[in-house]
């Protein structure tokens, strides 16, 4: 389940480069929330059992759901759209593998996880392969002009991505314990896009005439499949499985998207960059072994 998940969350980096022809990030923030508010309305009010949950969840937490939604839809998507601006797909993907790492922090220090030496010792190892990466990966596009080290510059931007993921998913797996994954998925959305209504300027819309089919189907791919499904997803394993874990899959998508950024643009994908994701993913092995379980297929 959870490697399907990241098959599709690493074409969403390819999609977000696509549709930046088109949108800043902001606008792009709003344009991929904007179907994903409807359904996530249409969701929340289909049936009493969830209008029900719904309204005692704002009424018990509301400070996690706005905060969930602060840093899961505006905070994580700005930050990986502003980085995707001048940095390849599969090294923003990358990029996101902090996560982890910041998860694991935050759930020692909010969530009493036990900080266990060779998941810490994979989350080194993983972050060293990052390292390789942003050190001889040529992560760049090579856009910018008349500003050194630009690539790098844009790169630790989109580090504020992971970090507001990470914060998403402490606050998450807090509300899973007692409250369905659907609930937790769809109202922090909502709380999320509300105020990014106040974007939807004519300009904003003028832009959409503009769009050729090809961007059409990256936005509905980023909406409906990386955000409404992939959502549910993450928060259902987040419900079963401690929030570290979870987020240790994170390691999934480099190599997933330098592939589909290969294949789709183009990219150039070096020995050091290959190298770079396979220690990554060494990491990841070494996260995983001891849990003696799997997520569920």
């Amino acid at each position: 389940m959870m490697v399907g998940l990241f098959v599709v969350w690493s074409n969403a980096f390819t999609a977000i480069k696509h549709l930046r022809e088109v949108f800043g990030p902001m606008e792009l923030v709003l344009a991929r929330f904007l179907p994903v508010l409807v359904v996530s309305i249409i969701c929340l009010m289909s049936r009493r059992p969830i209008r029900e949950e719904t309204f005692e969840t704002i009424r018990e937490a509301p400070l996690k759901l706005i905060g969930m939604g602060i840093f899961g839809v505006t905070g994580y998507n700005y930050f990986i759209y502003l980085g995707q601006s001048e940095i390849k797909p599969g090294a923003a993907a990358l990029v996101t593998t902090l996560a982890p790492l910041f998860t694991l922090i935050l759930a020692i220090l909010f969530l009493k996880e036990k900080a266990v030496p060779k998941r810490i010792a994979g989350m080194l190892i993983a972050l060293a392969g990052l390292f390789i990466v942003l050190k001889w990966g040529r992560i760049g596009m090579g856009r910018i002009t008349g500003m050194e080290n630009a690539d790098v510059k844009y790169m630790l931007l989109a580090t504020l991505a992971p970090l507001s993921w990470s914060i998403y998913t402490i606050l998450g797996k807090g509300l899973l314990s007692n409250r369905s994954p659907a609930v937790v998925t769809c109202l922090p959305m909502v709380i999320g896009t509300l105020p990014l209504l106040l974007l939807a300027t004519p300009a904003f819309f003028g832009k959409m005439p503009s769009m050729e089919p090809s961007h059409w189907f990256a936005l509905a791919y980023l909406s409906f499949a990386s955000t409404l499904l992939g959502f549910f997803v993450w928060n259902l394993a987040l419900r079963y499985l401690p929030a570290s874990s979870v987020a240790s899959f994170i390691y999934f998508n480099p190599p997933f998207a330098a592939f589909f950024g290969w294949l789709l643009f183009g990219e150039e994908v070096t020995l050091w960059f290959l190298a770079g994701s396979a220690v990554v993913l060494a990491g990841l092995w070494l996260t995983q072994k001891r849990q003696g379980r799997r997520v569920p297929s």
